[in-house]
C-alpha cells in the first residue's frame, strides 16, 4: 500500500470526520452484538466480582477501619465507587493499544489508517465503541449499587465528582495512546499497560485506601495520576466534598492533563510515521 494515502498527521477535528468516527461505531456495535454470550458471562462476572466485595464488606461488620474514616464510607462502598470509577477512566487506558493491536491482527490496520482522518480524530473514531459500552457499564453499576446493593449516595457532590470525572477520563485516555505507541512500534511487548494492568488498582487506591501502603509503596502510589483521580472520586461521592477541599487533588490532575495530553497524541504522531518509514505499520 502506498504510505502517502495513510493516516494524515493532523490533530483538527473537522466536521467531515464525524461520519467517519460513526462508521466505526456502527462497526464495532455490530461486531459487539455478534456475541452476546460474551456479553452476557462478562455481566455475570462483573456481578460475581462484587459480590466478592460484597461479602468481605460483611465480614468487617459494620466497623469503620481508620483507614476508611477520612471517606465516611464502609469498606464495600469504598471499594464499589473506586471499581466503578476505575472501570470507566481505565477504558481509555486499555482501549486504544486493545484495538490498534486488534486492527493489526485482523490485518485492516493499513485500511483503518487509509481513512481521512487526522491523529485526534482517528484515535477517537478507535475508542468511541469503547467509551459508549463503558457508559453502559457504568450505568449498570449504579443501577446495581442502588437496587441490590442499597448504598446511598445521598451526601455526593456530584458536580465536584463530574469534574474529577473528565480530568481523570482525560490523563487515563493519555495515558492509553502512550501505551499505543509501543504496540505500533514493537507489536507486541507493552511496558506501560503491563504496568496500567498490574499496578494501577493495586497502588492506586482502587481496592483499598492508600494510607494501608508501607512508606515506600506510598512514595511511588504518589507518582501515579489514579491516586489523585480515586482520593477525589471518593471524596465527592461520600463525603459531598467540594472544590475547595478537592483543590489539591484537582490541580494535580490538571497539571496531568496538561502534560500528557499533547506529549501522547505527538509521541503517537512520530511513532506512525517511523512506523510508515520502516514499512512495518501493517505487520503483527
Amino acid at each position: 500500500m502506498n504510505n502517502t494515502h495513510l493516516l494524515p498527521l493532523s490533530f483538527s477535528l473537522q466536521p467531515s470526520a464525524f461520519p467517519l468516527i460513526a462508521a466505526f461505531i456502527r462497526r464495532d456495535f455490530l461486531t459487539e452484538r455478534s456475541y452476546r454470550l460474551s456479553f452476557a458471562l462478562g455481566a455475570l462476572a462483573t456481578l460475581a466480582n462484587l459480590a466478592v466485595f460484597y461479602f468481605i464488606g460483611k465480614l468487617f461488620g459494620g466497623s469503620l477501619a481508620a483507614e476508611l474514616e477520612p471517606y465516611g464510607s464502609g469498606y464495600f462502598a469504598y471499594v464499589f465507587t473506586a471499581q466503578a470509577f476505575f472501570g470507566y477512566i481505565g477504558t481509555g487506558a486499555g482501549s486504544y493499544a486493545g484495538r490498534l493491536r486488534l486492527e493489526q491482527t485482523q490485518g485492516t490496520l493499513e485500511a483503518a489508517l487509509s481513512t481521512p482522518l487526522g491523529i485526534l480524530p482517528f484515535l477517537a473514531a478507535l475508542s468511541a465503541w469503547n467509551f459508549i459500552f463503558a457508559t453502559f457499564e457504568l450505568l449498570v453499576y449504579a443501577l446495581a449499587g442502588i437496587f441490590i446493593f442499597k448504598l446511598d449516595f445521598s451526601a455526593a457532590n456530584w458536580p465536584a465528582a463530574s469534574l474529577v470525572f473528565l480530568l481523570s477520563a482525560a490523563c487515563f485516555a493519555a495515558l492509553g495512546i502512550l501505551s499505543s505507541c509501543f504496540v505500533v512500534l514493537f507489536k507486541r511487548g507493552n511496558p506501560l499497560a503491563w504496568v496500567l494492568n498490574n499496578f494501577e488498582g493495586l497502588l492506586g487506591g482502587v481496592y483499598f485506601p492508600v494510607a494501608v501502603l508501607p512508606g515506600w509503596l506510598l512514595a511511588v502510589s504518589n507518582l501515579l495520576p489514579v491516586t489523585y483521580a480515586v482520593r477525589a472520586f471518593q471524596l465527592a461521592v461520600h463525603r459531598g466534598a467540594g472544590l475547595s477541599q478537592l483543590k489539591d487533588d484537582l490541580l494535580i490532575l490538571l497539571i496531568f492533563d496538561l502534560v500528557l495530553l499533547p506529549a501522547s497524541a505527538w509521541l503517537f504522531s512520530l511513532s506512525v510515521k517511523r512506523a510508515r518509514r520502516t514499512g512495518t505499520l501493517g505487520e503483527y
